[in-house]
């Protein structure tokens, strides 16, 4: 049987190859710019969600690489049997000063681990990562004092820009009718046509195994987390559970009204209530729907006024609705700029309302405001005073 020492020594040589394998550019990720400055947020301890395939991996072996530190995931089989605390241990008595854990809550009692590792080595940095946000939540919530919680979203329109080789244009507030700004951003290429491609195939850095494949592996993806992340949080998930979560992504992609029927869907597949809305509230902790709530909508358990795919990029790979993919591409947006957004109290009047102050209506380019204070319209290039192309809403992250 191999020493820890061993096992942590052949992991070093895992961490060389996916170091070699990184590609450029990096991601222009605003979370990390900071992380990295220590400015905003703090250096020494960090705890990095989201949803799978979003870049975590790559940012912590890129962020490791950089800074001198060991990557291990934790999911490894070789570190199945070993305590968070143990292997990070084992790792500072050897002189490491940082260490970046991947998949951590694939560990058991990784939140006890980490506190204590904190504790009892004040000079060494330990930044972990895992895609279960629920579960990363709550501990976030017993090492709130300890650590930070920094979730990672879906990749921006600008970032995929960058990513494609063209220049960053910076973070833009949608709201802003800045003419030159839009000018510069509208010289650089057919942004229309390359904002199509980033709604079929660039919400995550997938595409860089090529667009082509990107709609088999986020299919791939999705599967995966409905089986390995969803069942660490829900208690005796059975087979037909899997396959009504299943059912609801398909339904949402192909519905005209954004919203599902928990009576029906609970006679169908034989589910208690209880158990439906424990399934759908790990399906949006886990970034596979998205639940828009009305602002008066303060329930536990509640099935929202519309829900949403929270990867717009999902609706062209299950064939889904233009219009509702449009929808869900606003929502993503802006939540990922940390906006709250709100079903509007009346659809007659708008869509959405954001952070309690502007309500939205969107559609396709001739899409009239109603009685919305901004209209976001699909396949307009520049903004004039009351729209906002919906290209621009891909530069606020």
């Amino acid at each position: 049987m191999n020493t820890l020492y061993e096992i942590l020594d052949s992991l070093r040589i895992v961490q060389a190859r996916l170091e070699d394998a990184l590609k450029t550019p990096a991601r222009p990720w605003q979370g990390g710019a900071a992380l990295r400055g220590g400015a905003a947020l703090k250096d020494r301890s960090m705890l990095l969600y989201g949803p799978r395939g979003v870049g975590k991996t790559t940012f912590l072996v890129r962020e490791a690489k950089a800074r001198g530190a060991v990557y291990l995931s934790m999911d490894h089989p070789a570190l199945a049997n070993l305590s968070v605390y143990t292997v990070a241990e084992a790792l500072f008595q050897r002189g490491v000063m940082q260490v970046c854990l991947d998949e951590i809550h694939y560990a058991t009692h990784w939140s006890e681990d980490l506190k204590a590792l904190y504790d009892a080595w004040p000079d060494r940095s330990i930044w972990a990562s895992g895609s279960d946000s629920l579960l990363l939540s709550s501990g976030i919530g017993d090492l709130s004092r300890r650590y930070i919680g920094i979730a990672m979203p879906f990749l921006s329109f600008r970032e995929f820009l960058v990513l494609k080789g063209y220049p960053d244009f910076g973070v833009h507030d949608p709201f802003s009718t800045d003419t030159t700004w839009v000018s510069s951003v509208m010289a650089a290429g057919n942004i229309l046509r390359l904002f199509e491609t980033y709604l079929v195939s660039g919400l995550r850095p997938l595409f860089m195994e090529g667009e082509d494949r990107y709609a088999t592996r986020i299919l791939q993806v999705v599967q995966k987390t409905l089986e390995a992340d969803i069942p660490r949080i829900v208690q005796t998930v059975a087979q037909n559970h899997f396959s009504l979560m299943n059912a609801v992504l398909g339904y949402l992609s192909q519905t005209n009204i954004p919203v599902v029927q928990v009576n029906s869907l609970c006679r169908e597949w034989n589910v208690g209530k209880e158990k439906l809305y424990a399934l759908l509230q790990a399906m949006e902790q886990t970034g596979l729907i998205r639940i828009v709530r009305k602002p008066s909508d303060h329930a536990a358990r509640s099935i929202g006024a519309k829900l949403f795919l929270a990867d717009p990029s999902l609706y062209p790979a299950l064939s889904g609705k233009e219009g509702n993919a449009r929808e869900a591409f606003v929502a993503c947006a802006f939540s990922s700029a940390r906006h709250r957004v709100y079903a509007a109290q009346d659809e007659q009047e708008g869509d959405f309302l954001v952070d309690d102050s502007f309500l939205i209506e969107i559609g396709g380019s001739r899409k009239p405001r109603k009685k919305a204070n901004f209209v976001i319209r699909d396949g307009a290039d520049y903004p004039v005073p009351g729209v906002i192309p919906l290209w621009m809403m891909g530069f606020g992250w």
